[in-house]
């Protein structure tokens, strides 16, 4: 076994360390991603009624939202539709209903409680998702029994109904955050370790 000087040794063992807590962070921000299923907003914490200049900005995960919607307000579903409480909606359901994030996020979500649960109604939602400088990132046309889910770089979504006769309200609206790259973080640990041998 070849004997280091004690200064080497201590430098060899710094940089082990930084090397493991960049692993540390990485797990963590890993662990946060696949929490994506987190429900963002319910729209419990809002009084029921209508809206204000049909506008109304909420903050999650140090994002903030800003709906807007002719006629926005929050309806309160009390016991019908499973006791789905409190949802948002626009003037006659049918939308568009906008919501815009003051930065990018990579995934969004809704569940429309009306579909399937309102005389068998089957809605059908246009979806558009925008990145930062108003390009089409991501589209669906569809029924939504379940969650409308558009992904890409995104920062503004639209919502609407196609047929204008029946309507759809929001609930359980969700987004992910992206996740800094497992490079960058692996990177910081090794540039921090080559700054400290210097």
């Amino acid at each position: 076994m070849v004997n280091q000087p004690r200064g080497e040794n201590l430098a060899i063992s710094w940089e082990n360390d930084m090397n493991m807590k960049a692993m540390c962070i990485f797990s963590a921000v890993v662990a946060g991603s696949a929490a994506a299923g987190v429900v963002d907003f319910d729209f419990e914490a809002q009084a029921a009624g209508g809206v204000a200049g049909g506008m109304m900005t909420l903050n999650s995960q140090g994002v903030d939202v800003t709906f807007s919607a002719t006629g926005l307000q929050i309806r309160d579903f009390g016991g019908s539709f499973g006791g789905a409480g409190h949802v948002l909606s626009s003037e006659n359901d049918a939308g568009p209903i906008t919501a815009e994030f003051s930065s990018g996020v990579n995934f969004v979500s809704f569940e429309n409680l009306i579909n399937g649960r309102y005389d068998s109604e089957v809605d059908i939602i246009d979806g558009w998702a925008y990145d930062a400088a108003d390009n089409l990132v991501d589209s669906f046309s569809g029924s939504t029994a379940d969650f409308a889910t558009l992904s890409g770089d995104i920062w503004r979504v639209v919502y609407q109904e196609t047929d204008p006769g029946a309507g759809f309200v929001m609930d359980n609206f969700s987004f992910r955050v992206p996740a800094p790259s497992a490079m960058a973080l692996l990177g910081m640990g090794g540039l921090m370790a080559s700054r400290r041998r210097r």
